[in-house]
C-alpha cells in the first residue's frame, strides 16, 4: 500500500503508468472518462494531423506527384506510411522525463522518421503499382538513400509540429490533477484547428483526405468542450467550498496519510493546501469517524473554505455490515 501511495506523489508521478493513475482519481463531479488519458489525447491528434498533411507536404515535390500518379491506393499507401512512423515516433516521445527531452525526441527523431517515411512511401508506391515485391524493397533502398532531400526536413517540420501537443501531454503526465486530460484537449483543439487553417491554401493544389474546414471546426468544438468543462469545475470547486453541495465539503490540508496520493482538482490556483471531501461509502478506505473521505486536493483563499474546527454534517449511518470494512 505504502508504495502505491508513494507513486503518486509529485516526483514519482513519471514512473507510473498513466491507467494506474486514473484508476486511482475517485470519481467527481466533471470527471472524464478515465480511458481519455493525455497519452491518448496525443496519439489521437497526431494521428489526425498525419492523415490530413500527409499528401499536401510533399504534393508540392515533382517527382513525388509523377511516382503516385494520381492513384488512389498509392495515395493511401504514402497516408499509411505517415501515421504509422508518426505514431511511433510519438509513443517514444510520450516516454521522455520531461517535456524538453520529448521535444528532442520528436524533432531529432522526426528527422530519421521523415528518412525512413521517404523510403517506405517510395516503395510502397512501387509496390502498389507494379504488384513486384522486389519493387518494394527498390523503392525502399532508393527513397531512404536520398530521402535526406526531403524526407528529413519534412520529418523535422512534421516532429516540431507534434511537440507542441506531446509537450502538453507529458507535462500533464509528470504533473497529474483531475482536469489534466482537459488542459491536453485544450492544446489538441486548438492545434489541429491552427494546422486546418494551414492547409486550406495547400488543399487548393494537393488532394486531401481531411477537409481542412471540418478540421478546423473540429479543433475548435474539442478545445472549447475541454474549456468549458474546467470552468465548470472551477465554478463547482467554488460551490462545494462555500457549503452549497451536501455531498462534498473542502477543508484546509491536515497533511494525514489519508491525503497521501491526491492530485489537485484544478491544477492552475497556486499552492493546494486544501482537500476536498466526499461523503463516505461502505468499504471506503481511511473512512473513519466522521464520515468524510479526502478526494481531491484543491487551492482556494482560507476564506472561502470551511474552517478546520467546523462541524461535519450528519451523515447517513453505515450498513450493519459496513463496520468490518473500517
Amino acid at each position: 500500500m505504502k508504495k502505491a501511495c508513494a507513486a503518486h506523489l509529485p516526483g514519482r508521478a513519471a514512473l507510473v503508468p498513466w491507467r494506474l493513475m486514473d484508476s486511482a482519481k475517485p470519481r467527481l463531479p466533471f470527471s472524464n472518462s478515465p480511458w481519455l488519458t493525455p497519452d491518448r489525447i496525443a496519439l489521437a491528434s497526431v494521428a489526425t494531423f498525419a492523415v490530413a498533411w500527409a499528401l499536401p507536404a510533399i504534393w508540392w515535390i515533382s517527382e513525388a506527384r509523377g511516382e503516385i500518379r494520381g492513384g488512389r491506393r498509392a495515395m493511401a499507401a504514402v497516408v499509411a506510411s505517415t501515421v504509422l512512423l508518426s505514431l511511433l515516433l510519438v509513443r517514444r516521445a510520450l516516454r521522455a522525463a520531461s517535456p524538453m527531452s520529448a521535444a528532442l525526441w520528436c524533432a531529432l527523431g522526426g528527422v530519421a522518421c521523415g528518412v525512413l517515411n521517404a523510403g517506405l512511401c517510395l516503395g510502397s508506391v512501387e509496390l502498389v503499382h507494379s504488384g513486384d515485391p522486389g519493387a518494394f524493397f527498390g523503392g525502399l533502398f532508393l527513397g531512404s538513400f536520398f530521402g535526406g532531400i526531403y524526407g528529413g526536413p519534412l520529418g523535422l517540420a512534421f516532429g516540431a509540429a507534434y511537440a507542441v501537443v506531446v509537450c502538453s501531454a507529458v507535462s500533464a503526465r509528470l504533473d497529474p490533477s483531475h482536469d489534466g486530460a482537459d488542459r491536453v484537449l485544450v492544446a489538441a483543439g486548438l492545434w489541429l484547428a491552427l494546422a486546418g487553417a494551414a492547409l486550406l491554401p495547400a488543399a487548393l493544389a494537393s488532394p486531401v483526405v481531411l477537409p481542412p474546414a471540418a478540421l478546423v471546426a473540429a479543433g475548435v468544438a474539442i478545445a472549447g468542450a475541454a474549456a468549458a468543462r474546467r470552468r465548470a469545475r472551477g465554478r463547482w470547486l467554488a460551490r462545494a467550498a462555500a457549503g452549497r453541495d451536501e455531498r462534498f465539503r473542502v477543508e484546509p490540508r491536515r497533511g494525514g496519510d489519508d491525503e497521501v496520493g491526491l492530485v489537485p482538482l484544478i491544477r492552475e490556483g497556486g499552492e493546494s493546501d486544501h482537500v476536498v471531501l466526499r461523503r463516505a461509502r461502505a468499504g471506503d478506505p481511511y473512512r473513519g469517524v466522521s464520515g468524510w473521505v479526502p478526494a481531491a486536493l484543491a487551492a482556494l483563499p482560507p476564506v472561502e473554505a470551511a474552517p478546520s474546527g467546523a462541524a461535519l454534517p450528519p451523515v447517513e449511518a453505515a450498513p450493519s455490515g459496513a463496520a468490518d470494512a473500517t
